[in-house]
């Protein structure tokens, strides 16, 4: 198993999605995952304290996300994207 879900669980929500270590259960640490990418539908978004994975674009162009921790539950919904970076 991937260990107990952290107070702070996007991390460890995409670690049951994508595998990886008990680093990962830190969103931030996603920046070290994979190869940087341009965003695109199944890359994994990291902001400092948030992660998750793009879905798809809604209709003006945002972003559609779904992660984990978000209002306490796994959500897909569009985000906002800017600042954040993107792996895959």
């Amino acid at each position: 198993g991937i260990g107990p879900r952290p107070s702070q669980w996007c991390g460890w929500w995409l670690r049951t999605q994508k595998g990886g270590g008990p680093e990962y259960n830190i969103a931030w640490n996603w920046r070290n995952y994979g190869v940087p990418t341009a965003p695109q539908i199944g890359a994994i978004v990291v902001w400092k304290h948030h992660v998750g994975i793009l879905m798809g674009q809604t209709a003006s162009g945002q972003w559609i996300v779904k992660s984990g921790n978000d209002s306490g539950a796994v959500r897909t919904r569009a985000r906002s994207v800017e600042g954040a970076i993107f792996r895959i």
